[in-house]
């Protein structure tokens, strides 16, 4: 008896592992459309390694931008070359974002729009158009929560389409310090709780249908922490793991920053994901991801606040090389001087 229940939860294991097949690039494609996201310096749930949170941060963990004193808006775009074209297919690809941050007393209010437009055969994740979102709030000194609601419509290589619609909730903890590590975070969600979109293109193995992508329920846990300081220059990492429907893959997202005066970020990210390096072979494995940005105080208006251009770019699997620029704007100063009695 025991041998018939072993052989059929083998069986249906099997069956459920060999039914996941997204599209390479699918699981993670909302880091394509943005400079800090692709490098690594804001993909994280724990808000990448010096805490740079942007309005497309909410698409890994909903509670980043729960502390934010200001407004923060910014504009992107990448542009995906197929260096390696093959006969029949697309030379290349693109992606947008855009989105804001709008911190109230109550709690902080963030929204971001994306389009990811792959139809290269070595990244077949075909149109896609995303919405989220969200609101978060610090609930302790020392504990955020955010929740995001979001919209996503697909158009396939037929023209088939579908869309996805659902939720996602996060948390972060500000541990403070831990031995040589200073400013330890902790942050964690569970992300695409909702209806996924079925529509039909190629998956890892093309030899199977696709599967509905990004899985739902997807559980996401990430740490980040400064590694040393010396002088003006700050070593700092973050470090993710992400397991879409759980025990079907086991994704891996690593960044280290170094930064000058809080001015200049040099960020290097890389991704490893278990099912496009077993399925994808050779074309499975991306490079290093190289990312700078340089924040420039400017006036806006009568306030004083910041301009911060950044690039990135990566050589993603099967021959795609990802160039991306963009901007990002933060209207006013943050307040770093303690509070002011007057008497009298």
């Amino acid at each position: 008896m025991k041998k018939i229940i072993m052989a059929a939860a083998v069986a249906v294991s099997s069956a459920v592992l060999f039914a996941y097949n997204p599209p390479m690039g699918g699981e993670e494609f909302f880091r394509l459309a943005n400079p800090e996201m692709l490098s690594g310096a804001s993909s994280s749930a724990a808000g990448g390694p010096s805490f740079n949170v942007i309005p497309a941060s909410i698409t890994y963990n909903p509670a980043l931008p729960a502390n934010s004193e200001i407004i923060t808006f910014d504009l992107s775009g990448t542009l995906m070359i197929n260096c390696d074209k093959k006969d029949g297919d697309k030379s290349t690809g693109s992606a947008f974002e855009t989105g804001v941050i709008i911190p109230t007393k109550f709690a902080a209010f963030t929204a971001t729009t994306s389009g990811v437009f792959s139809e290269m055969i070595g990244m077949p994740v075909g149109k896609i158009w995303d919405v989220h979102a969200g609101a978060s709030k610090d609930i302790l000194d020392w504990l955020s929560v955010g929740a995001n609601f979001y919209y996503r419509s697909y158009r396939g290589f037929d023209m088939d389409s579908s869309y996805a619609i659902g939720a996602d909730v996060g948390a972060l903890a500000r541990v403070g310090d831990f031995g040589f590590l200073k400013d330890v975070r902790l942050g964690a969600a569970v992300l695409n709780m909702g209806k996924p979109a079925d529509f039909k293109t190629g998956g890892i193995d093309k030899k199977e249908e696709c599967s509905k992508y990004p899985t739902i329920f997807t559980p996401r846990a990430g740490v980040a922490a400064q590694l040393f300081e010396a002088g003006d220059w700050i070593g700092s990492f973050s470090a993710d793991v992400c397991m879409p429907t759980y025990v079907k893959n086991f994704i891996t997202d690593l960044a280290f920053e170094v930064s000058y005066a809080e001015k200049l970020k040099i960020n290097l990210g890389w991704q490893y994901n278990l099912r496009e390096c077993v399925e994808g072979g050779s074309d499975g494995i991306s490079s290093c991801s190289v990312g700078v940005s340089y924040k420039f105080g400017t006036k806006i208006g009568s306030k004083e606040s910041s301009i911060t251009p950044a690039m990135a770019t990566q050589y993603l699997y099967s021959g795609i090389l990802a160039l991306s620029g963009g901007a990002r704007v933060d209207l006013g100063q943050k307040d770093t001087s303690g509070a002011e009695i007057e008497m009298w």
